[in-house]
């Protein structure tokens, strides 16, 4: 007894104790305890011990079943068959022992009893024996219950597809599925006659019931009634019960579930309840609504719902049974429970009602059936607005909250498909009348809930009404606008902002057909700066601020709506937007800016919206970066933000003019005023202590990217002075690309200038030699900074394309370690890492063999070339090396197609090297080496058995194919279109396909 009795005082602990530190102590234990053999016996004496010890309290059992199911779901399979029948024999005593209660003890036995005869593998026919051993429990009275319970639980061994059944393979589950349903109708006779047993006293009845729905619903989700006639499911004794069960609150919910899953088990079962309609709607739906009682409602709401899922074909006939089922559907949707979810349960009804009759290819059944269901679906309309309207008890949450509730946002995100459902199959002109009907334009006469979700639902169908092309009268949303921004409403604020939000979102939707003529342009802008400043309608204002001025190209033909623009941009750092909205803003002011083209009115202009960002910028000068204002955590970060915004500012709105303004060629074009406006600003930023702020150092980066793609060749004169300033700025700011980013913009701008050659060799000297570049020799190291990779490969390709040969030999040696990098980087795990490594590698290795193949090799490329043969032969073993890691692991299936490019151009490296001195080191049979050496170095666990021996002469002849046809490929712009290359690429996809799993870790310099 020493055993037990630990047992016992440890779930006491465990359970009752008040210090978490001896609880945590029992629980260690046990979690032992349960692992010991020594559980198996002890377990079952505690559960069997008759009579009762007084140690042996409810906890105690109750533990002690689980720990038999747990260490029978991991352990059962491997039981001995003598120690399997005792412990069955032992667990069938207990479940007539507990048969009387508590049931959760009673459910937990079960389990263990069902899982045990689940893994009985040496019995032929476990289920059989069960059941021939459930007679005696059935003799004693009670016992029903313990059957009833076991009998629920046994099907739910197979039903549920989840971890404790991992130890059973899928056949064994079908066998044992087959085995059970084999015993259908005995099972169905005993539920049958515990439905009519008259000796259980009247108010245990209900309960014992709920039990025969609850074994019932598991055996239907087996297939219980696939295993008899088809044509006698519906006429079945236990289905009268379920449906008197209806009429029974305690018994209801258990009923509706038992229905629905018979409904989406059985094609005739719809039908039948189909007639029942009238039934269902005046016995139980009617009741239940004039009760109020929400279970009830939702309840037949999802069986009502399912029934016409299952089989839409009955009701798209248009029977007097369909008409009342959707009417009583209808009434669903509109009854007004707190939380949405009636109405919403009924959405996936309606949708494949629609989905059904759209796809009917018999046009007159078609026809008919929109006639018939057309109205129906106006109707559900009109009770959809009611449903998703801001109710009077919406209205005082949101008036607390300044949002709508939790439940009507799921409702409404719900909506949209049935509403562009609806849209379709009445036709958009039907359904604009069915939104827009009504006087919009008086405050007496608008309700202002049903405005707002009309919004709502106009904007969620735009996508529809815009595809048919067609010119539809929107003036009333015109007439709205106009009575919003000039007319005093009398409602309260929230309500009005949440319509104003909505009002905008539909703006942005219909920007084109709103704004038919400029005179429409002004009062929309107008709305637009309004809603702006309200926090509700902010985002979706200046989104539709943003596709207005995009899509509406006369909105730059009046001053107006300029002037109206810039009032906004000047006042643009005082609204308290999000930088997503801001962005937004000034996207739209930009994108207006660039059809201007007076240049005297745009350089107006660009000094009016920029002033505030050159103030802002400003006003961070003029704090000290290590004292003063900074120690005043708050005020200084106020003034930082506000200069990060500026600078953003500044580069979205020069972003926005190079295409529009390319031929200003004057000295005092607007781009090169506002370089002159800014740069001395720009160029004591650089060099501030400030700098040292992350978001301030990519907002500056960002804005200098925009100024050179802006100024073009005009930037010129500043180039050398910003190259050095973001070189020193990256390097004595660790780990931070943004630098590197607007040096890569310059290079595309600038690198074909020979003369600038060594501005662009010392700007790449600078990156590669940074403390964070020289120490990032592995590819955990690359995975820890791959914005940094990404932004240093992405300069190196630049260099590689932009420049003239001769400066790319004179940087020979800054490649030749760029290369190694790139062979290490190229295994990371970060995925736009490995790619921009790998990318680089293949451009160096087209760059030095398109020479080879160009007719006329001038003394630079034939530098050039001398060079790529050099760096090939230094590193061709670790180019190969690097592909083989890119290409193990779960995302190596997203490398393939430039590994293959890879292998491709360096087997054409090496086969144009046969012809010179560089075939000892370069040629073929450097190749095989080194091919070899990878594969055979590889370890172990990475390759399968024989798997190097096969390998190394498929990838060669694969490699020598594709590098025989390289030079067509290279004639036509075109990579692994040759036989040679698809070859390649097939193998090279084979592999990755197979070494998916693997998860390697590649070294170092």
């Amino acid at each position: 007894m020493e055993i037990p009795m630990h047992v016992a005082q440890a779930v006491q602990v465990l359970n009752h104790d008040s210090l978490s530190c001896n609880r945590v102590a029992a629980n260690q234990w046990l979690v032992q305890f349960q692992h010991s053999d020594a559980a198996w016996d002890v377990a079952t004496n505690i559960l069997t011990f008759d009579p009762p010890h007084h140690i042996y309290g409810y906890e105690l059992h109750l533990f002690a079943a689980q720990v038999l199911k747990r260490k029978i779901q991991s352990e059962g399979v491997a039981l001995k068959a003598e120690f399997r029948s005792a412990l069955q024999a032992a667990l069938l005593v207990s479940a007539k022992k507990y048969s009387t209660g508590p049931p959760q003890l009673l459910t937990q036995v079960c389990l263990a009893l069902s899982a045990l005869v689940l893994r009985a593998v040496e019995l032929k026919k476990p289920v059989e024996k069960l059941f021939a051993s459930l007679s005696e429990i059935q003799g004693h009275g009670v016992g029903s219950h313990a059957i009833l319970e076991l009998l629920t639980v046994l099907p739910e061994e197979v039903i549920e597809e989840n971890i404790v059944n991992a130890t059973v393979n899928s056949e064994r589950r079908w066998h044992f599925t087959q085995e059970l349903l084999s015993h259908t109708g005995i099972v169905l006779e005993f539920l049958l006659k515990q439905t009519k047993d008259e000796v259980t006293p009247k108010p245990e009845v209900q309960e014992k019931h709920k039990k025969v729905l609850r074994s019932l619903l598991s055996w239907v989700r087996v297939g219980c009634f696939l295993e008899i006639p088809q044509n006698t499911v519906a006429s079945h004794p236990l289905l009268g019960f379920v449906f008197s069960s209806l009429q029974a609150p305690a018994l209801f919910d258990m009923a509706i579930e038992v229905l629905v899953e018979l409904v989406s088990r059985h094609e005739a079962l719809p039908q039948v309840l189909v007639l029942r309609m009238q039934w269902f709607k005046e016995a139980l739906l009617l009741p239940a609504i004039e009760n109020k009682n929400d279970r009830a409602i939702s309840g037949l709401a999802c069986l009502l719902a399912e029934i016409g899922q299952a089989a839409p074909m009955l009701i798209t006939a248009g029977s007097h049974e369909a008409f009342i089922l959707t009417d009583a559907l209808l009434r669903c949707v509109a009854y007004p429970d707190h939380d949405w979810e009636i109405a919403d349960s009924t959405l996936n009804f309606w949708c494949a009602i629609v989905e059904f009759i759209l796809a009917l290819n018999n046009e007159v059944e078609k026809k008919n059936a929109l006639a018939a269901f057309t109205p129906v679906y106006a109707l559900l309309l009109d009770t959809l607005f009611l449903r998703a309207k801001v109710s009077e008890d919406s209205a005082k949450e949101l008036n607390e909250t300044g949002s709508l509730p939790d439940g009507l946002i799921r409702f409404r995100r719900n909506l949209e498909e049935l509403l562009t459902d609806i849209c379709y199959l009445i036709g958009p002109t039907t359904f604009l009348a069915k939104v827009l009907n009504g006087s919009w334009t008086t405050d007496s006469e608008i309700c202002w809930e049903i405005v707002e979700v009309r919004l709502f639902a106009l904007n969620t169908v735009a996508e529809v009404i815009l595809e048919y092309e067609q010119q539809f009268d929107l003036s009333i949303i015109m007439q709205l606008i106009r009575a919003m921004h000039t007319t005093q409403i009398n409602v309260t604020p929230t309500l009005l902002h949440l319509v104003h939000k909505s009002a905008a979102e539909v703006v942005g939707s219909f920007s084109k057909l709103l704004c038919l003529n400029s005179t429409e342009v002004l009062p929309v802008l107008s709305f637009l700066a309004s809603g702006i400043q309200i926090p509700a309608a902010a985002s979706s204002s200046a989104i539709a601020l943003r596709k207005l001025c995009e899509e509406v190209p006369f909105v730059a033909n009046d001053s107006s709506n300029l002037e109206g623009l810039l009032w906004i941009g000047q006042g643009l750092h005082k609204m308290g937007l999000t930088l997503r909205e801001e962005e937004d803003v000034v996207s739209a002011i930009g994108t207006v800016l660039a059809l201007t083209s007076n240049e005297e009115v745009l350089n107006v202009s660009l000094k009016r919206v920029l002033e505030p960002s050159y103030k802002a910028i400003e006003a961070l000068l003029k704090t000290d970066g290590k004292g003063s204002l900074r120690q005043h955590s708050a005020s200084y970060s106020t003034t930082l933000e506000a200069s990060v915004r500026a600078l953003t500012r500044l580069g979205l709105i020069l972003s926005h003019l190079p295409v529009a303004n390319k031929s200003c060629q004057s000295v005092e074009s607007p781009v090169l005023n506002v370089l002159r406006y800014f740069w001395p600003l720009l160029e004591r930023v650089l060099a501030s202590e400030h700098m040292e702020n992350s978001n301030l150092a990519a907002a500056v980066c960002r804005a200098l990217s925009f100024i050179i793609q802006a100024s073009g060749q005009k930037f010129f004169a500043l180039l050398s002075e910003v190259m050095g300033a973001l070189c020193r700025n990256f390097v004595a700011v660790h780990s931070n690309e943004y630098y590197i980013r607007p040096a890569a913009v310059a290079l595309e701008e600038f690198g074909h200038k020979e003369e600038l050659g060594p501005l662009f060799i010392r700007t790449l000297s600078a990156f590669t030699e940074a403390e964070v570049i020289a120490a990032m020799n592995s590819s955990y190291a690359c995975d820890q900074e791959p914005d940094v990779v990404e932004a240093y490969m992405g300069f190196t390709s630049a260099f590689l394309r932009c420049c003239p040969k001769n400066v790319l030999v004179a940087a020979g040696s800054l490649l030749e370690t760029s290369f190694k990098k790139a062979t290490i980087w190229c295994t990371a795990m970060h995925r736009g890492a490995a790619l921009s490594a790998m990318s680089f590698m293949s451009r160096f290795l087209e760059a030095g063999a398109s020479c080879l193949v160009t007719s006329g090799i001038t003394v630079q490329e034939l530098s050039f070339v001398d060079l790529c043969f050099k760096i090939c032969a230094e590193c061709g073993e670790s180019a190969i090396c690097g592909v083989f890691y890119a290409l193990l692991g779960v995302s190596a299936m997203t490398r393939v197609h430039k590994a293959s490019i890879i292998l491709q151009q360096l087997s054409a490296v090496c086969h144009f090297s046969e012809n010179t001195t560089w075939k000892p080191r370069l040629g073929w049979g450097a190749l095989q080496a080194w091919l070899a050496n990878v594969v055979q170095n590889l370890p172990a666990e990475y390759l399968r058995p024989g798997e190097a021996e096969q390998l190394i002469p498929s990838w060669l002849k694969a490699m020598a194919a594709a590098s025989s046809d390289y030079y067509s490929q290279v004639a036509s712009g075109r990579h692994m279109q040759g036989d040679g290359g698809r070859s390649l690429k097939r193998i090279v996809r084979e592999f990755a396909d197979v070494h998916r799993h693997t998860a390697p870790s590649f070294g170092s310099i």
